[in-house]
């Protein structure tokens, strides 16, 4: 009942003997289409019904996933009814349940693609920032064991990265302008990070010297290997603020030093 062109011909009601050839069903669909279209008028409430639940239910996933997003589709006077539609339409009427971060997860792929995302310049890098929280949050449902002291610098399981091609902080200092004013190019390095497992995520404007380590620390080292891999990505071995961007990322519960 997922089908607009199935329902179409079940719920016609001028159609004494409705073709169902088409559609490939099953003995027993066929029986069922059958018995619907017999009662077309009760069976057409229950699947309006549904598509108007799952429809609402886009925009809960948003607010739940994705609420910046959310914020500035509303700000632009998006039609999220519509919107929503659209996308359940490409994914077959699927009911997520209560997988409401994974329903957030397709829908915010939908929009990075959708000419939507254009309606405001940093609005497809604000999607992409959400999509990072909620790959983080996702990756956290099974509660992560305890480090093992190694000797090593390490990233935790707690935080993640991501690099901005747009001035968002404006918009992430005050949340009334979202999708309002406009904003400019730029360079800006966010970390999403959890303070704890019973706080909600937070986000860190970093300096560019700390996202540079926390980029070279994909794969755990000592300060030695820290110092020989960002030489080999480019960045400078050493600098003044090392110590400093070492310690802000172990204050965001970024990185480990054991």
């Amino acid at each position: 009942m997922r089908e607009p062109k199935l329902q179409a011909t079940i719920f016609d009601e001028g159609k004494e003997n409705i073709g169902l050839t088409e559609f490939n069903l099953s003995n027993e669909e066929r029986e069922v289409a059958l018995y619907y279209a017999s009662k077309a008028d009760r069976a057409q409430w229950f699947v309006l019904n549904y598509r108007f639940r799952l429809a609402n239910s886009f925009l809960n996933a948003l607010d739940m996933g994705a609420p910046l997003v959310l914020r500035t589709l509303l700000a632009k006077g998006i039609d999220l009814q519509a919107l929503g539609v659209e996308f359940l339409d490409q994914n077959g009427w699927r009911d997520f349940g209560p997988y409401v971060y994974t329903y957030c997860k397709d829908a915010l792929q939908f929009l990075s693609t959708h000419p939507v995302a254009e309606k405001s310049k940093g609005l497809r890098e604000l999607i992409g920032l959400e999509q990072t929280v909620l790959k983080l949050l996702v990756s956290l449902s099974v509660e992560p064991g305890q480090p093992v002291p190694n000797g090593l610098l390490e990233r935790t399981p707690f935080a993640s990265y991501y690099r901005c091609e747009v001035h968002l902080s404006k918009w992430m200092r005050d949340k009334k302008l979202l999708g309002i004013t406009s904003i400019e190019d730029g360079i800006e390095h966010y970390l999403i990070y959890l303070p704890d497992l019973k706080s909600t995520h937070k986000f860190a404007l970093l300096p560019s010297r700390a996202a540079e380590i926390y980029i070279s620390l994909a794969q755990p080292c000592t300060r030695m290997q820290l110092t020989e891999t960002l030489n080999r990505l480019g960045f400078a071995g050493h600098t003044d603020q090392d110590e400093q961007c070492l310690n802000t990322l172990i204050a965001y519960r970024a990185i480990n030093v054991f």
